[in-house]
């Protein structure tokens, strides 16, 4: 499936050499086309592989694959399911998965096919969205937003900006307000839950008003990914500020891996300040 170098001797305890890099860097993205052509592959397979041509264990190769996904997120791409991003990366790790990346223009037809496809109904019962913990981001040796690094496209942004995904996401999480609220007894309340904008519009701050079981109100904003709930997500002024007002009723609710079997969400409850990190990525010019 995947081109390698040759076999090479074992080298555990030592720097990675620009061979070994090689390696799990093909290997890596031979997974991500796979992905993103809707293939199936075996990521312990690749890592056995691996193991028998580099002469590295299975944790550090796992290691790595965890720090290429930690750099496809910094190049505004989408990493493979399952690789928990990790910072730390080796500047000659980044250097070529970022040089792989730029290079390869099948791998980012695949990745924009699989932003831009069209939503499909939700599988399963819509309303079955799991509640997770949100993700601690071990994201701190990523370099900084600003740093100027070629890209043909955001691909976060992409679809980020989809309207039918987002649809997707709020409807499912109107699904899951009901559908708790029903089960605690507060079948009232659950009739009040109001998609709001698709009801009154955008620009409000939030997507959805819904209610704890107390009956105080609820103000939630859906963020929705096909991809992995490390990924990051993007805010609107309006939203930022309007969380600042109402920060005890606020939510942030992250939908991620849409329509997959691992689909669930996690909730960032107060102001978007105290909540996120907060990253300038673009500004409204006018003549000074």
């Amino acid at each position: 499936m995947l081109a390698y170098p040759g076999t090479m001797a074992k080298a555990r305890g030592s720097n990675w050499t620009d061979a070994e890099v090689g390696a799990v860097v093909a290997s890596y993205f031979g997974m991500l086309r796979l992905e993103l052509a809707g293939k199936s592959f075996n990521k312990a397979e690749e890592n056995r592989k691996l193991q028998a041509i580099i002469g590295r264990t299975k944790g550090s190769i796992e290691f790595k694959h965890q720090n290429i996904s930690a750099v496809m997120i910094e190049a505004k791409g989408i990493p493979i399911d399952g690789y928990k991003p990790m910072s730390n990366v080796q500047d000659r790790l980044r250097t070529a998965v970022l040089e792989e990346f730029q290079s390869d223009p099948d791998l980012r037809r695949l990745m924009l096919r699989s932003v831009e496809d069209a939503v499909p109904p939700i599988s399963g019962p819509a309303d079955l969205l799991v509640q997770t913990d949100a993700p601690v981001l071990d994201l701190a040796g990523l370099r900084a937003p600003h740093t100027r690094t070629g890209r043909f496209v955001d691909f976060q942004q992409v679809e980020a900006q989809r309207r039918d995904l987002g649809l997707a996401g709020e409807l499912a999480v109107v699904a899951h307000e009901q559908r708790t609220l029903r089960s605690l007894g507060r079948t009232t309340l659950a009739e009040r839950v109001e998609h709001v904008s698709a009801t009154r519009g955008d620009g409000l701050g939030y997507d959805v008003r819904s209610f704890e079981p107390s009956g105080r109100e609820k103000f939630i904003e859906v963020k929705t990914t096909r991809s992995i709930k490390q990924l990051p997500f993007l805010v609107s002024r309006n939203e930022v500020e309007f969380s600042a007002e109402v920060p005890d009723r606020f939510h942030l609710y992250r939908v991620f891996q849409f329509n997959k079997p691992q689909m669930g969400f996690y909730s960032l409850v107060g102001s978007l300040r105290s909540t996120t990190t907060l990253d300038p990525v673009m500004y409204q010019g006018r003549p000074a």
